[in-house]
């Protein structure tokens, strides 16, 4: 007597497969979210350490905080991120760098930046690193870039642990302002300066060294996370009021900012 092999029937191999996609489609979004969430805590730890280089390159320096741009000669300059990158504050640069977010859009034109290249005051950027990260304009901005050596101390910051010092950009510039006019006219034309690639959210490390993440609109209010309760830069456009010299948020930055970051 023979025996004939029986193989799968077409019923059977079809509730394989759909077994095998119910399975991948439980498992992906898994892994997708599991990878995103590495990513993200890839860029908060490098948040923290290019905050931690600027406190010790300030410590180095009797307590100053370093200037955004520093003139190497009478028409050339290079920002803080080179003299970092130089002093091995903070280490390596280019893809894979602490320099650079992992989650930050490539396709769309963004990705890391440098300012090589640029021109502000009549100088030219010569000295720069490409990175998704830039400082608190607030804090670290001047209008001239005529100044050597930094002056400015660190004591400004009267509340290090509620200051942004650090923020993630798809800009070259190496500082960031968020006032008000800015807000309005610069980053309202396009995707936005400010990071929003964390599920809607943004990375930033504060000048006590702790790093969050947290939406554009979170750090304008309740209370200003970028002026320290006080604008340590004076604002041309917008002078604040005397009864803003404590905490003072950012309201209307609803009907201000790009769309994405009301998404």
């Amino acid at each position: 007597m023979k025996c004939r092999a029986r193989g799968f029937t077409i019923v059977e191999l079809l509730v394989v497969i759909a077994v095998i996609g119910i399975v991948l489609s439980i498992l992906v979004p898994v892994l997708v979210r599991a990878r995103s969430a590495a990513q993200t805590g890839v860029s908060l730890s490098n948040a923290r350490q290019i905050a931690m280089g600027i406190v010790a390159e300030t410590a180095s320096n009797g307590g100053k905080l370093p200037e955004n741009r520093t003139l190497v000669s009478d028409t050339e300059y290079v920002t803080w991120r080179h003299r970092l990158a130089e002093s091995g504050l903070v280490a390596g640069s280019g893809r894979g760098s602490v320099w650079e977010s992992p989650r930050q859009p490539r396709g769309d034109g963004s990705g890391p930046k440098s300012e090589i290249g640029l021109s502000g005051g009549g100088k030219s950027c010569v000295g720069d690193v490409r990175s998704s990260f830039a400082v608190n304009g607030h804090v670290l901005w001047r209008g001239t870039i005529g100044e050597k050596e930094a002056v400015r101390a660190d004591t400004v910051i009267d509340r290090p642990a509620h200051t942004i010092l650090v923020a993630e950009t798809n800009r070259p510039f190496a500082d960031l302002r968020a006032s008000d006019p800015i807000v309005a006219n610069y980053y309202g034309d396009g995707p936005g300066a400010y990071s929003y690639w964390h599920d809607g959210d943004g990375v930033y490390a504060f000048q006590d060294g702790h790093v969050e993440r947290a939406r554009f609109l979170e750090t304008g209010s309740p209370d200003c996370r970028w002026h320290n309760g006080r604008d340590l830069t004076a604002d041309p456009f917008v002078p604040q009021r005397a009864d803003e010299v404590r905490g003072h948020d950012h309201p209307d930055w609803e009907f201000l900012v790009p769309s994405i970051y009301l998404d």
